[in-house]
């Protein structure tokens, strides 16, 4: 998670909240729709479905002039959601603090009432394969167990193989001298320890965790194979996708979070590709005879260097880049948001922004979030994860440095009490992630805009016939208005925390959403 720097510049299920009841469509709701298509059923009673009992879709990748994730019927899919890292391998600097906060049944049913329909889901290579060959069932079954969990409140996974500075097993050693202008650096997560070869180089960073020669040591020695270790990551994701072959909760997954650049910038950028390209054909290998293909998420450098255009021929792929402007760095929001979607026209894929966040409780920060959305709107973007759900008193983005200590609360979707790991809840500065947006549109979308008190208005182009609209929208003091072009049958359902709107669309539709009176 979290570069330090920046170079250059979601078929959804139709209650995908942990729904307990269900309503008749207004009447009111049900006219507006009526006047505005001429539709003569548009009312229509409807029963909502135990969260238990939702099945979710496999998801594709569509590559070309029209890049976009669909369903099995073609339609257009946004993914809206957030990032866990409770099943994360993290370096434990504070001896008295836990480094992740398990993640419950309570809070998966949360994030549905965020009207979320995505994690983006941290597993470890050091947990997967601890000792070379050897690879961990135990800790697979507890990947396997969250998606499960997830999926039961309608909430698709993005399998994420996350590092942060290679590793738990660069950490400056207690007492160190570093030299002038360095510091000692905190251990932090990925790889396992036989696979970081940092030949005895200096732990001391220059002010990134990333900038540490033995950071940039073990790197360079990925990006080499030496001895053999990148092919252990391709094997290590042929062990992931053969146990999720047939699972079609599993959105996809997110290759490598944050890879480094390497002393030698060219040659690490030309084996980023190359890595990607061979784990994807050993996720290929994995599905083979399989009738689902998962999507492949890939990313930039962790200082925003992409890989080559043609790095792969798969079509089943996402660009899925960090957005941390004016968060972390100080490069713009909507400028970096139109670098990463010139990248992604150059690929021909979708962008969905695996992290964004903002890390204040301020005014400041909730304005800048209201831009970011703004901006992920007018692009249409396959959608994105917030980081992070909640943060750990013991995490090593709370320690910051070898003897420290949290602050006070770390300040995330959740907010958390430290020490202790005190839950505070979901952050009222968030609220605008869970405004209202298109979970599944028929054809492609072509205008998207939406505001954080619950306003939403969409434009689209569907195939020839009717094909159903799947749309989220927030608030509970009364069903929605719902108006449109080219709607009929429209259906609204009370879910927890807001509610899910159907619709029959056709040929250039329009559909706008506004909170009762």
């Amino acid at each position: 998670m979290r570069p330090m720097a920046l170079a250059a510049l979601v078929a959804v299920a139709l209650t995908a909240g942990c729904s307990n009841s269900g309503d008749e469509t207004s009447p009111t709701t049900a006219e507006a729709a009526s006047e505005s298509t001429g539709s003569a059923n548009a009312t229509t009673t409807t029963t909502a479905v135990p969260s238990s009992t939702i099945e979710l879709s496999a998801l594709h990748a569509v590559r070309g002039d029209q890049p976009a994730i669909v369903d099995a019927e073609g339609r257009q899919v946004i993914l809206r959601g957030v990032n866990v890292n409770s099943l994360g391998d993290y370096h434990q600097g504070d001896p008295e603090a836990a480094t992740v906060v398990p993640v419950t049944d309570s809070d998966w049913a949360d994030m549905a009432a965020e009207g979320f329909n995505v994690v983006r889901l941290l597993v470890s290579w050091s947990k997967l394969e601890p000792e070379r060959g050897r690879f961990d069932e135990a800790y697979l079954d507890q990947v396997a167990d969250a998606v499960d969990a997830a999926a039961a409140h309608g909430i698709y996974t993005v399998i994420d193989m996350h590092q942060d500075a290679w590793g738990r097993y660069i950490a400056s050693p207690t007492g160190v001298t570093c030299p002038e202008g360095s510091e000692p650096s905190i251990g932090w997560d990925g790889a396992p320890q036989w696979a970081t070869l940092t030949d005895g180089a200096s732990t001391c960073n220059y002010g990134s965790r990333e900038s540490a020669p033995a950071v940039q040591a073990a790197w360079d020695s990925f990006y080499a194979n030496r001895e053999t270790i990148m092919d252990e990551l391709v094997a290590t994701w042929s062990f992931v996708a053969e146990r999720f072959a047939d699972v079609e909760a599993v959105a996809g997954y997110d290759l490598l979070n944050e890879p480094n650049n390497g002393t030698d910038q060219a040659a690490s950028i030309a084996a980023l590709g190359t890595f990607y390209d061979r784990a994807i054909g050993a996720i290929r290998s994995a599905e083979a005879g399989g009738e689902i293909s998962h999507i492949a998420f890939f990313e930039t450098t962790v200082s925003g260097l992409p890989v080559a255009d043609d790095f792969t021929d798969d079509t089943n792929i996402v660009f899925a880049p960090h957005n941390y402007g004016e968060s972390i760095g100080p490069l713009p929001i909507e400028g970096t948001f139109d670098y990463f979607a010139t990248l992604a026209a150059r690929y021909g894929t979708a962008l969905w922004v695996g992290e964004y966040g903002f890390f204040e409780d301020s005014d400041e920060a909730e304005e800048k979030l209201g831009r970011y959305v703004a901006k992920e709107d007018a692009l249409i973007t396959a959608g994105a994860a917030w980081w992070q759900w909640r943060q750990a008193c013991g995490d090593p983005h709370s320690v910051g440095r070898p003897g420290g200590k949290s602050a006070p609360v770390q300040i995330h979707l959740r907010t958390n009490g430290c020490p202790g790991d005190v839950d505070g809840g979901v952050n009222p500065r968030w609220a605008c992630l869970g405004r209202s947006y298109p979970r599944a549109a028929p054809g492609r979308l072509t205008e998207l805009t939406a505001n954080c008190a619950g306003t939403m208005s969409l434009r689209g182009t569907a195939p020839e016939g009717l094909q159903e609209i799947v749309v989220w929208t927030p608030g509970n003091s009364g069903d929605p208005i719902v108006a449109g072009d080219q709607l009929s049958d429209v259906r609204t359902q009370s879910v927890d925390g807001g509610y899910v709107i159907t619709a029959a669309v056709q040929g250039e539709y329009s559909m706008s959403i506004s909170p009762a009176p």
